[in-house]
């Protein structure tokens, strides 16, 4: 039989990862006679969750196990649960089995789950109405992940990340990976590995900063490559074991293309419109400006985090045409958009007044009064019907698509150079 194990919410905010726990649990079950269909699955969910920990991922197993032994493997994966998820600190993991035939039946939650916010109860009529089998603790919020998962288009999971582990007595304490191997492996496996490092802010982007077993993750788009790229990397701490796991990660998924008017809370969108007000910048180095489609406008957010790439936003001009990428938050003056990616469709001409240039010599005259005319500061010659001349200024920004630095970027969010592969237009900030 083909099995479909999901598990989600394992973790806290002091300790765990759910992806640990899946991968425990697999080998536990492979030990028991069940056998891998796949890679297992990480599966990011709406990454504005307010219930989530850190980066909202939910596990996927698929096995094909043989019916004798399914109550072995259930047992096993349930067991790895309880030892392993944080349950002190406020875990409600959720574990669910669904068959093969299944699976057509979850495929609407899992999009829902990755772009808006779905509650328990519906996880539950799915869970009761197809689920082999299913286990929760606490609040069991995690049947919630457990389920998406559990549901994911394969076609969706196109990239990979390689995640290696600590062994136990190094959890909670620095990770000792060489910055300089990062940036070598960075260079080896440019084109196929990405957000390895972060050249615009001098980080490490392959180490997480939290209390977690996780001791480095490699994300590529090709399986194949990420056991030769961890072996140019220097670390400097024992690894207890490594998984590669089938991803949605870096593909755009979660975003939904709205009208202002059409915009809701916590969901991640796409909106295409016309600037409305000038940028500002305000106290923390953040840029705003309104963005207006015919049906409202909604104030659009550069945060200091997203460096470089806040230049590019502080000039554009009102009437430049745009398409917004992002979170949308709830704030008190009202929904602002939290830029996680921006194409500028279109730029309007801009024009200045200039002092004219003499017909004599080609150089910039100077006014000699109100009403008085020019002279030329270069020959002397005056012209008293000399007026200023309307320019077009050339824009410091030029059509296409940006992005946020790499330390900023959410895991969902389809890098550039991916998305150029595709035919869109990259720009360098």
């Amino acid at each position: 039989m083909r099995v479909y194990v999901g598990i989600d919410d394992t973790d806290s905010k002091r300790s765990m990862c759910t992806t640990y726990v899946g991968a425990v649990a697999l080998r536990r079950a492979e030990s028991l006679g069940a056998r891998r269909l796949d890679h297992p699955w990480l599966v990011r969910l709406n990454p504005n969750c307010p219930y989530k920990t850190r980066g909202n991922a939910a596990v996927c197993l698929p096995l094909e196990v043989d019916p004798s032994v399914f109550g072995d493997v259930w047992r096993a994966v349930i067991e790895t649960v309880e030892e392993l998820a944080d349950l002190e600190s406020g875990a409600d993991p959720g574990v669910v089995a669904f068959g093969e035939d299944a699976r057509p039946g979850l495929r609407r939650f899992y999009f829902r789950a990755v772009r808006e916010i779905v509650e328990l109860e519906e996880a539950m009529e799915l869970v009761r109405t197809f689920a082999i089998a299913h286990w929760g603790y606490g609040e069991m919020r995690g049947l919630i992940g457990a389920t998406a998962a559990a549901g994911a288009v394969k076609e969706t999971l196109s990239t990979f990340e390689l995640l290696a582990y600590r062994t136990r007595e190094m959890w909670g304490k620095e990770r000792l990976v060489d910055p300089e191997s990062v940036k070598e492996m960075d260079r080896a496996y440019r084109g196929v590995t990405f957000d390895n490092y972060d050249y615009e802010k001098g980080e490490v982007r392959v180490t997480p900063h939290t209390p977690c077993p996780v001791l480095l993750g490699i994300r590529s788009v090709r399986a194949d490559v990420l056991t030769g790229a961890l072996t140019l990397l220097r670390v400097n701490e024992p690894i207890e074991f490594f998984e590669v796991y089938r991803t949605n990660q870096a593909t755009d998924i979660h975003y939904v293309e709205r009208q202002v008017q059409s915009v809701r809370p916590l969901e991640s969108v796409v909106v295409r419109g016309l600037v409305a007000g000038r940028p500002r910048v305000i106290p923390g180095g953040h840029v705003l400006l309104e963005v207006s489609d015919g049906t409202g406008e909604i104030t659009v957010a550069a945060y200091e985090p997203t460096g470089e790439f806040r230049r590019v936003v502080e000039r554009l001009e009102v009437g430049d045409e745009v398409a917004v990428y992002g979170a949308v938050k709830p704030k008190p003056e009202g929904l602002t958009l939290n830029l996680e990616k921006l194409e500028v469709i279109r730029l309007r001409d801009v024009y200045a007044e200039r002092a004219p240039r003499c017909q004599d010599c080609g150089r910039a005259m100077k006014s000699v009064g109100s009403g008085k005319g020019y002279r030329c500061k270069g020959c002397g010659r005056v012209d008293p019907n000399a007026t200023k001349v309307r320019v077009r200024v050339e824009r410091e920004v030029r059509e296409g698509v940006y992005e946020v630095a790499v330390s900023a970027r959410r895991h969902l969010v389809r890098p550039l150079w991916l998305q150029a592969s595709s035919g869109s237009d990259a720009c360098a900030v």
